[in-house]
């Protein structure tokens, strides 16, 4: 027995150390200036604690009391410097003016100045003072802000594994790092505002910006950060060669909560990610909940990029008003700031922040007023909370055109807001059992899945810890020039033959016709003679 106990025991202290050698160093970087990427990329990194290995984060953001095997060390003042860039435009409602392709050279001077800003940064000087023979086994960094700090790393800590992520769900912003292809016919640019189902002048114009896309990849972005890093260390490779080495991407997609398309075998699916078991709401928001009436509540959360403090009065007062008119519904509202000045109706409740997944989760919270931003639109289908979209920029117009087509929300315009039209749209979609029919639906779809998306991850990280040298899962389209990837080289001889087949046939038709016209003539001149 005692025996039989001890082998026992060994073989537990053999298995936690077994397990405890597979922790390790892992260098992750996050310089896109975001609170809610933030979230997302924290929620990986914690997963990851959990698993035993030591994280050091070089990022915009910190946590004051991480676990103990995460560092974060500060890349200070980022987002300072980077909104008072006079060349950057954080007007938001001027942005959703812009065009398409104006869209996407803005995303690549967000990704370029933000590269900037993070290299000068203290925070950035610490990780260049690191000896350069420090054992980091992985490197994860989200890309959305470009390679920049994340390839000077990989090349000064001898090009370890790469695994790129990102709280974003374009699969086309990985045409760099995976070769993924554009389904111009099939899929809208992920800045455009358009529907799956696009008219012909949208697929033109989708074509292309998806052309233009990749264009500025090449052309543009990578050029230019390869000036920017030389001038921190002259022996850096090209980042291009950065970029196709990356291992796999952890996208934030889901099939069941956007426009279809297909992937790279490099490109993970982990859409809500970031949805974790929701923490007891504060004992406020919890009085709250439990004394709303039988029509609901509802909450409005315009994110953490357009505050609703800065919607202005005329604004302000307008969704004021519809929530006076509706006074069978408990409204909870995000606003940032005590600038309030109006008596606020009694049904209505603001704080400048709001434990959102927790509120969605709630059996009370019946609709969702969002900006449309991915993580929140994710996290009101994961819950089954119907929603209106106030979409301002980039993909939340993309966001909330899907919810239209599947019948789970309707589309409102924040800046020519209109107080009958929103007082309409709540009632119709608190009354109308359709949309909360279609979003349970949805909701069930995405939760059934093996796993959850953040465990996923975990193990897919995983994976290219246990197998760092593998490149079968890398595709040969992040080496082929885009002109050739979509066989353009092979298409425009196709119609070039065919083109002068046509003019050959054309050409002989012609000839025929004018010799017979001819021969006509000359016996018409015989018989008159």
């Amino acid at each position: 027995m005692r025996s039989n106990v001890a082998c026992l025991a060994l073989l537990v202290v053999i298995g936690w150390l077994g397990g405890a050698s597979q922790a390790a160093n892992i260098l992750y970087i996050n310089t896109v200036a975001s609170p809610s990427h933030f979230g997302w990329n924290r929620a990986l990194m914690y997963a990851l604690a959990e698993q035993g290995h030591n994280l050091t984060v070089f990022g915009v953001d910190h946590e004051e009391n991480p676990p103990a095997n995460v560092t974060f060390i500060l890349l200070e003042d980022v987002y300072k410097q980077l909104y008072s860039d006079p060349t950057l435009d954080t007007d938001f409602f001027a942005m959703s003016k812009i065009s398409v392709f104006q869209m996407l050279k803005l995303y690549d001077e967000y990704m370029l100045g933000t590269c900037e800003i993070a290299l000068r940064t203290e925070g950035a000087k610490r990780l260049r003072d690191y000896p350069p023979d420090f054992g980091f086994d992985l490197i994860i960094h989200d890309y959305l802000s470009g390679p920049c700090l994340a390839a000077l790393a990989h090349h000064r800590f001898g090009q370890p594994p790469v695994v790129a992520v990102t709280a974003y769900h374009g699969a086309s912003t990985t045409i760099s790092i995976t070769g993924a292809y554009q389904y111009s016919a099939l899929v809208p640019n992920h800045a455009l505002d358009a529907m799956e189902e696009m008219s012909y002048r949208e697929r033109f114009v989708n074509l292309l910006a998806n052309m233009w896309e990749e264009m500025l990849q090449r052309c543009d972005i990578v050029p230019r950060t390869n000036r920017v890093l030389r001038e921190y260390d002259p022996t850096i490779p090209d980042v291009a060669e950065f970029n196709r080495g990356t291992k796999l991407v952890l996208l934030n997609s889901n099939p069941i909560i956007q426009f279809t398309e297909p992937l790279m075998p490099n490109i993970i699916p982990v859409g809500g990610l970031q949805i974790v078991k929701p923490k007891p709401l504060p004992a406020d928001l919890a009085k709250l909940l439990d004394a709303a009436g039988d029509g609901g509540v509802i909450l409005f959360s315009l994110g953490t990029n357009v505050r609703s403090d800065m919607l202005g009065e005329v604004r302000i007062n307008a969704i004021l008003d519809a929530m006076q008119a509706l006074p069978e519904y408990t409204f909870l509202w995000k606003f940032e700031s005590d600038t309030i000045t109006r008596r606020l109706p009694p049904n209505v409740h603001i704080r400048p922040w709001m434990p959102q997944n927790a509120l969605l989760a709630h059996p009370k919270l019946k609709l969702f007023i969002t900006h449309s931003g991915l993580l929140s639109t994710q996290e009101a289908i994961w819950h089954g909370v119907p929603v209106i979209g106030f979409p301002v920029f980039a993909d939340q117009f993309k966001n909330i055109n899907y919810c239209e087509a599947k019948g789970v929300g309707k589309r409102l315009s924040i800046e020519h807001l209109n107080t009958q039209q929103l007082i309409a749209t709540i009632r119709e979609i608190m009354t109308k059992e359709s949309y909360r029919t279609n979003m349970n639906r949805m909701s069930k779809l995405f939760r059934d899945q093996p796993e959850h998306p953040l465990d996923r991850a975990v193990w897919w990280v995983e994976w290219v810890l246990r197998n760092p040298d593998a490149t079968e899962l890398l595709s040969h389209a992040s080496r082929m020039h885009w002109f050739f990837k979509y066989s353009y080289d092979v298409l425009l001889p196709l119609f070039a033959a065919l083109a002068i087949c046509c003019h050959i046939v054309l050409f002989g038709v012609r000839r025929l016709f004018c010799r017979k016209a001819k021969t006509v003539g000359a016996h018409g001149k015989q018989k008159r003679s």
